[in-house]
């Protein structure tokens, strides 16, 4: 094997979080009694997206932005709800509920155990989200351990959660490697961390001068 030790971010490169995402938005619009539309999920989305960007930042803690991105959507849609933190909280527990695999990432896992690859999870979801979906998916077949930034005390892309991972696999990071499909956390903190990085990007929507491949059999063949 290329690497001893191989880390993989857990959101859309490992488990399809935007399906996981629109269930979890549905339920909560049934939740607080409004009618669904398909363009809510790409709202949200981008709220959210801006959210996790300020959290990486270090601009506002978790649990500030779980909540305030639920205000700001339900602002844009033109609705008002009493509790926002009440929303948040049964979004979450909606979220967990649920653990797609991205197509072809079980698969890909096997075979890496199969030749014997350790591997973990560096993740800056939720704990109590990531903690429920890594069981719904048994990634315990898998993974040693599934690092959050809850756990480690930063996000991505402060490099402290690579080193908290290095210290809990017992690898150096400089027999690691790192796959993430995002370049602003993934990339920068691998980058930060002084970590060989992979870009995955299954739609090829990223210029970035980095190695990366668009799908699971180039990925395997790279690393084995």
């Amino acid at each position: 094997m290329k690497y001893e030790m191989v880390y993989f971010d857990l959101d859309n490169t490992i488990l399809d979080f935007n399906k996981s995402e629109r269930f979890a938005l549905i339920k909560t619009m049934e939740y607080v009694k409004i009618p669904y539309r398909e363009e809510y999920t790409e709202i949200y989305r981008e709220i959210n997206k801006k959210w996790w960007k300020l959290f990486s930042e270090k601009n506002y803690p978790k649990e500030v932005i779980v909540v305030e991105r639920f205000r700001e959507f339900f602002e844009t849609i033109g609705k008002t709800l009493k509790d926002y933190a009440q929303v948040a909280e049964y979004y979450i527990d909606q979220l967990s509920e649920t653990a797609f695999f991205v197509e072809g990432a079980e698969n890909f896992l096997e075979k890496l155990i199969k030749n014997k690859q350790r591997m973990a999870v560096i993740t800056n979801g939720v704990e109590k989200v990531q903690k429920k979906r890594s069981k719904i998916a048994r990634l315990d077949r898998f993974f040693e351990f599934v690092l959050t930034s809850e756990k480690a005390g930063k996000p991505k892309p402060a490099p402290e959660i690579f080193y908290c991972a290095a210290k809990l696999s017992g690898v150096p990071l400089n027999k690691s490697v790192y796959i993430g499909d995002n370049p602003e956390t993934d990339l920068v903190g691998a980058q930060n961390a002084g970590v060989d990085f992979i870009l995955f990007d299954p739609d090829k929507e990223y210029d970035h001068k980095v190695k990366k491949f668009s799908n699971f059999e180039e990925l395997i063949a790279f690393l084995v």
